[in-house]
């Protein structure tokens, strides 16, 4: 019985779909009153409610399958299990427990890897901004790999900085209107301005 529901459902959704994207029937509202177009409005047209029903089935068929998956993985565990003598069990609890254990310590060795490279960041001689930090993978890195990764930025971000302090030191000087380099003195200076020599 519920599978004849479903079956109903999916050849209701389908009908007058044509594959068509939804909102494919572009009826615009351009009357007087510029009242925007509701969600019940907008399904009342006959292709618009077949590609909403589409999706609908399309999204719950998805999830029918996901969660069937897992049972179906968490039935056959269950039944290998009650295959398996006392011996077995154990031993399957054991490796169960070391994979657990694992991902454990992984994820341990990834939170200080991350304090490592935070500290070098932040230590005078190795700086650099710990903004770069958010690019390791820290699950899948070794101390030695942090090492030469953060080396490596390090370099990058000094050879940044040398580059634009080169950059900025090209720069013309202020116009100075003397080129010479002779200041003249206060009192020449004065006589100057108010044109006596």
């Amino acid at each position: 019985m519920e599978g004849q529901d479903n079956n109903t459902n999916q050849n209701n959704a389908n009908t007058g779909a044509n594959n068509e994207p939804a909102g494919a029937n572009q009826n615009t509202n351009t009357g007087a009153n510029n009242n925007p177009v509701t969600f019940d409005d907008f399904l009342k047209d006959g292709k618009n409610q077949a590609e909403f029903d589409r999706r609908v089935q399309q999204a719950i068929n998805t999830a029918q399958e996901k969660w069937k998956a897992k049972n179906d993985k968490e039935k056959s565990e269950a039944e290998r299990l009650a295959q398996m003598n006392e011996t077995e069990k154990l031993q399957y609890q054991l490796e169960q427990k070391d994979k657990s254990i694992e991902e454990i310590q992984k994820k341990l060795n990834a939170r200080d890897l991350k304090d490592e490279a935070f500290k070098i960041a932040t230590t005078q001689d190795t700086a650099f901004d710990p903004e770069f930090l958010n690019l390791f993978d820290y699950e899948n890195m070794t101390a030695e790999q942090l090492q030469e990764k953060t080396k490596l930025i390090k370099s990058i971000q000094d050879r940044i900085v040398e580059k634009a302090v080169n950059e900025w030191s090209k720069e013309k000087p202020p116009y100075n209107p003397d080129p010479s380099g002779n200041k003249p003195s206060n009192d020449e200076a004065i006589n100057k301005a108010m044109g006596l020599k």
